[in-house]
């Protein structure tokens, strides 16, 4: 493995970021954290994976017992580093804001960033497509390359109610496993995590595309045609281990490109 993919430190292999100047009153580390997560919301608003103000992913900052999550009330389009949320892991504000959080995020995020201290990003969506499948008995089918990356890596949660209830939060935990990095909620939506955002974010975009794709080759009625399982957990390692992106200059090239794309989007999204 390339040396390269030891660190998704974007900031230090993309000139795009030689400019950016932390603010007063934050570290380097936590202004960078801030902007990592400001991102991904930006670029779930930009993919339309959003339920008007709801929904909610969380970040821990490096280091710390610390999180980042959306101020409740906002959209995602209005996400930035500055106006994100810090939280412990009780769920109790951090910093001054004038906005409070989702306490159904509080319940999700805190009991996995808890339960899991491997994961350090927690992304939730109620995707339209996603959702479809788990409502599904036979839950979440992979059916090609990408989506192979899921393979016995999903757990699945009964449906309870909207999370409200501190007593819900061992349940997901054991749900969600001790090697799954992806949980299907049944009747509800999903969840995907990572050791950053980077790989949040890169699973809950190839969990849609898999949903949609398992979605519509069911509707045509045919006979599914699946690879067999020595071929889906090789090329889920081929995806873990790096292979996958060989030749990149990161192990995630997808995210700097946001970062770029973002900035033609808003230049001033960093605020």
């Amino acid at each position: 493995m390339q040396d390269v993919f030891k660190s998704q430190d974007v900031f230090k292999s993309q000139d795009v970021f030689k400019s950016i100047v932390t603010p007063a009153g934050y570290s380097d580390t936590e202004w960078k954290a801030r902007i990592e997560l400001a991102l991904c919301y930006r670029m779930a608003d930009y993919y339309g994976w959003t339920t008007q103000v709801y929904n909610h992913i969380s970040y821990r900052i490096p280091g710390t017992d610390h999180l980042f999550i959306n101020a409740f009330g906002l959209l995602y389009s209005e996400i930035t580093p500055s106006n994100l949320v810090k939280i412990d892991m009780d769920g109790n504000k951090l910093d001054e804001t004038p906005y409070p959080i989702n306490q159904a995020g509080n319940v999700i995020h805190t009991a996995i960033h808890k339960g899991r201290p491997d994961i350090h990003c927690v992304m939730h969506t109620h995707n339209a497509d996603v959702q479809a499948v788990s409502a599904l008995e036979c839950g979440f089918i992979p059916l090609f390359q990408e989506a192979y990356m899921f393979h016995e890596r999903i757990g699945y949660h009964p449906f309870e109610g909207i999370v409200l209830d501190a007593e819900e939060q061992q349940r997901l935990v054991e749900s969600l496993g001790k090697s799954n990095h992806t949980l299907m909620l049944n009747n509800h939506g999903v969840i995907t995590t990572g050791p950053d955002v980077s790989w949040a974010f890169m699973r809950m975009y190839q969990i849609i595309q898999g949903c949609q794709v398992q979605l519509k080759a069911m509707a045509s009625g045919a006979k599914l045609l699946q690879a067999s399982d020595e071929a889906m957990i090789r090329t889920r390692e081929q995806f873990e281990g790096g292979d996958a992106q060989a030749g990149a200059q990161v192990r995630l090239p997808e995210w700097p490109a946001y970062y770029r794309l973002m900035n033609r989007v808003d230049p001033n999204w960093i605020r």
